[in-house]
């Protein structure tokens, strides 16, 4: 009889669930621990493969011994013999090897040019222990003429090592294959970084249609897809042990199988010639150097590439999880749990907010009666999530069928994405703590507009038109006028020199002697940067004209330079008022007007004010009394 603890969910252990894991766990655990539940191997797993390879400890040498004695016992001959008479029509070229000094410049191929003499020998290249032709020209090697990745490091030190053990090899299989290995395609837009599920290798090769919409994804997104053919050749894999295990399953199947259905964590990795296996030791997930042993390469890459059901490709799975670490993989850690238990809370005591496993995301309707779309994944601004608006009830991009159709409407789903930047307070939450509060932020989206403005703008654009009163409309339609010409740079302009200038005039007349003022650098944020001791007044200059404009009012009400004070303080320049200034303003106001005027000019051609600029300044000098009201304070 099944306890009721049997039934409760294996991540969260609260809701009672039919599977391992409930619906809201299943939507998080992929992103928080960087593997989807499917791929995540269960205990018995684990100790099936423990006992095949002889329980090893977490020693690394070791751990490839006994891997690579159970791979030749299981899959003796996974890349077996293709006999190809070869002719040569220069004579035959030497024994493939490379120095030091060549593989130093293979690697600095891209900042560093090849010498001449260095170029030749490795364009003229080598043959491998099986009449394999490699050779490297223009930064790209060639197998038997066709573009391959190849780990030459690695390589090197295998047929220097293992001689004996390289005769042996089928290197043109097993090279292409590594080659294809280590492909890495990710259909979807939050699917980044070294912990995200890629595209299986072999789809390339067994997979057309998946591919097929791939491509067309790279393309609109005007990336490229790289240097590799659009589709290797199956028939360059003919006879390997992973493609004849595709081909049992038989092309109906292949056929009918999704992006959903091949998606799988990165495994081998290409890095500078050398070969590595991404696992999880006890510090936390690493790149560890592929066993130098053309046997060990021949196992591991025959388990990538095989099918994603196959007990090879699960082996690797367990591989890379548990057998190189010596603690328990945890899945996710208690403060995750309880975020995952929060954003079920809000999901489940609101109606307006409901979770869609199958497209693998959460639907919210807000106050304004726009529908929200929120999907866990990497999104604008490095995000934890992609909030995108749905436009129809009815469409539901994860249920198209492959190919031009499936693409358009992600495309059209990415269209729509609401650009939602985390907040450092938002941020430092887990990822289920972050995803409730951006839920119940779009179940009242018409308040969080007023602090969100890519919402704001998305609810403008889309949310329904109700009748408005034509005085009403009329209102605001001089709001939004108000609005632009307040944003718009020439009047910006003119209230600087008919407003902000002027105030500032007044307050140079009305402080009394003995008054200082400090001008600091000026600031590129906007900052205030001319500041005076006796008042609150404040003023920001823009450029050296502004500074000069404010000199010549200073010196029109009788201020001077301070040199003492500067040296006191430390400060580039500080004025000291000393005189109250001539009694008539006019001629130095006229002036003060003139080195302004070019800044009435739009395009600088069309004056944008009427009338002279001199009569918004004071042309008769009060003396020493209150600061005006509105100008004892930062003047914007």
């Amino acid at each position: 009889m099944t306890s009721r603890e049997d039934m409760l969910c294996e991540c969260c252990n609260v809701i009672e669930n039919e599977g391992t894991m409930c619906a809201m766990c299943r939507l998080l655990t992929p992103h928080i621990a960087g593997q989807h539940t499917g791929i995540i191997q269960d205990e018995e797993a684990i100790s099936r493969f423990r006992n095949e390879i002889q329980n090893p400890s977490s020693n690394i040498k070791q751990i490839w011994r006994r891997l690579r004695a159970f791979g030749v016992t299981n899959n003796p001959d996974p890349f077996p013999s293709t006999i190809e008479k070869s002719e040569w029509t220069f004579g035959e070229p030497p024994k493939w090897e490379l120095s030091d000094v060549e593989m130093e410049a293979i690697l600095l191929w891209k900042t560093h040019r090849i010498e001449d003499n260095i170029s030749r020998r490795l364009s003229r290249g080598g043959v491998l222990p099986d009449g394999t032709h490699l050779s490297f020209a223009g930064g790209t090697f060639f197998v038997d003429g066709h573009p391959c990745r190849v780990p030459y490091r690695g390589l090197n030190k295998i047929l220097s090592r293992h001689p004996r053990i390289s005769e042996g090899t089928q290197w043109k299989q097993l090279l292409r294959s590594l080659d294809l290995s280590v492909t890495q395609m990710r259909m979807s837009r939050g699917d980044t970084g070294p912990d995200s599920p890629i595209l299986h290798p072999a789809s390339q090769v067994v997979a057309f249609n998946v591919v097929d919409e791939y491509m067309m994804m790279e393309m609109l997104r005007r990336r490229s897809p790289g240097i590799r053919p659009r589709y290797p050749m199956k028939i360059m894999f003919r006879g390997t042990e992973w493609l004849s295990r595709w081909d049992s399953m038989g092309n109906n199947a292949t056929r009918r199988m999704g992006a959903e259905d091949l998606r799988v964590p990165v495994a081998i990795v290409e890095r500078n010639g050398k070969l590595f296996l991404r696992v999880r030791r006890d510090s936390g997930w690493k790149r560890i150097e592929l066993d130098s042993d053309p046997r060990t390469w021949e196992t591991i890459v025959t388990w990538a590439l095989s099918p994603p059901d196959h007990e090879d490709n699960q082996r690797l799975r367990t591989l890379q999880q548990h057998i190189f670490a010596d603690t328990k993989m945890n899945v996710v850690r208690q403060s995750d749990i309880n975020g995952i238990r929060f954003l079920r809370e809000v999901v489940d005591n609101n109606e307006r907010a409901s979770l869609d496993l199958e497209s693998e995301r959460i639907v919210v309707e807000g106050t304004s009666g726009l529908r929200y779309s929120i999907q866990p994944g990497r999104g604008g601004h490095n995000t934890r999530f992609l909030v995108t608006g749905i436009r129809n009830r009815g469409s539901n991009h994860a249920n198209a069928a492959n190919g031009w159709a499936r693409m358009r409407q992600r495309m059209a789903f990415h269209q729509d994405s609401i650009c939602i930047v985390e907040t450092p307070q938002l941020r430092r939450l887990v990822l289920g703590d972050a995803l409730g509060s951006i839920t119940l932020s779009l179940l009242d989206d018409m308040e969080s507009q007023r602090h969100i403005n890519t919402l704001r703008q998305h609810i403008r654009r889309n949310r329904p038109r109700q009748p408005v009163h034509p005085e009403i409309q009329l209102h605001n339609r001089a709001m939004e006028l108000r609005q632009l010409l307040q944003s718009n740079t020439v009047e910006q302009e003119r209230r600087r020199t008919t407003e902000s200038f002027p105030r500032l005039f007044s307050v140079l007349l009305r402080l009394p002697l003995g008054s200082r003022v400090t001008f600091t650098a000026i600031n590129r944020d906007g900052r205030p940067n001319v500041s005076f001791d006796d008042c609150e007044t404040t003023f920001g200059t823009h450029n050296i004209t502004d500074r000069r404009v404010i000199y010549r009012m200073l010196d029109a009400t009788g201020w001077t330079r301070d040199r003492d004070e500067e040296n006191v303080r430390g400060v580039t320049r500080i004025y000291i008022r000393v005189g109250t200034g001539e009694r008539d303003l006019g001629g130095a106001v006229e002036e003060i007007a003139e080195m302004l005027e070019p800044r009435l000019l739009a395009n600088g051609r069309v004056r944008v004010m009427a009338g002279p600029l001199w009569r918004f300044f004071e042309r008769q000098n009060p003396g020493t009394s209150h600061l005006l009201p509105g100008t004892d304070e930062h003047i914007p």
